[in-house]
This record gives C-alpha cells, structure tokens and sequence, in this order.
C-alpha cells in the first residue's frame, strides 16, 4: 500500500469529518492518479481525475451525533487500488 497515499486520504477525511458544513452532501474526495495528490470537490470537474463520494469514507459517531468517524477499511481499500 502506498502509505503516503494513504496518509493524504486520512487527511482529506480528517478534514471534512471536522469541517462541519464547510462541504456539501455531495462533497468528493479526488485523487490525481498520476500524482497522487488528494482534495475534496464538490462536483466532477476534471474527467481525467478519479472521484469518490467522501460519505462513504466516514461514519456517523454514536458516542457524539453530528460527528462522522473515518472509515479505516474504505480508505485503506482505495489506496490500496493505486499500488
């Protein structure tokens, strides 16, 4: 697994799990697949880029509701498809 990758991904999560109302509903994490780089959108601009709804790399927090939890095994399964 590219562990940077995956760092970048936890960052991106990180930041929309604790951006609350900063990101719409529709909100996308994006990768770059040839530089790898990550960033949040909120719609497909750029058809040479790889999308991914960012709910579904968050889960809601039972313990404190309205705060999202990363979802480790989502995240981990898409880094793991740019090794």
């Amino acid at each position: 697994m590219n562990t940077e990758l995956r760092n970048a991904i936890c960052e991106a999560v990180a930041d929309f799990a604790s951006a609350d109302g900063a990101y719409s509903d529709t909100a996308m994490l994006v990768i770059n697949p040839e530089t790898l780089e990550v960033d949040i959108a909120d719609e497909e601009e750029n058809p040479e880029l790889d999308y991914y709804d960012m709910m579904d790399f968050v889960d809601a927090d039972p313990e404190n509701p309205g705060n999202w939890l990363p979802l480790d095994e989502a995240i981990d399964e898409v880094a793991e498809s740019y090794s």
